[in-house]
């Protein structure tokens, strides 16, 4: 769910609207009733790079790897099925739970439950440690 301003609100609330953005909400600037820009969270625009690398490479015909940050591979492997969603979200340093608001607010793929024992055993894992966040 995104909410619309103008730009006049945008001048005159920056720094409110700003940590709003940080806090996950996503910000439709209009003109005249145009959107002009978006405004969202760091981490969650990276996420969707993430997503649209992976979607690009898997449409390339030359099919050679990109050269892609930590988060691309991450996303990639989840993506890919070669990780669970937890074990993404250990990887990054957030809890499973936070990483499936992130992608259920930005209209991302979420999967549920471990593919195979050993998913299980990593997603009982990941809901034991707790890391610093890969942002």
């Amino acid at each position: 769910m995104s909410i619309t301003i103008s730009k006049t609100e945008l001048a005159r609330n920056t720094r409110q609207i700003v940590d709003q953005a940080r806090k996950g909400q996503t910000i439709v600037v209009e003109s005249y009733g145009e959107e002009q820009v978006v405004l969202l969270d760091a981490f969650d625009y990276r996420i969707l790079r993430a997503f649209v690398a992976h979607a690009l490479h898997q449409e390339s015909e030359a099919g050679v790897s990109s050269t892609g940050s930590q988060l691309n591979l991450i996303m990639a492997d989840y993506l890919e099925r070669r990780i669970s969603l937890a074990k993404a979200a250990e990887m990054l340093g957030l809890s499973r739970f936070e990483l499936m608001e992130r992608f259920e607010r930005l209209g991302l793929p979420v999967r549920q439950g471990p593919l195979t024992l050993e998913d299980a055993r990593g997603e009982a894992s990941a809901a034991r440690q707790g890391k610093a966040p890969l942002k």
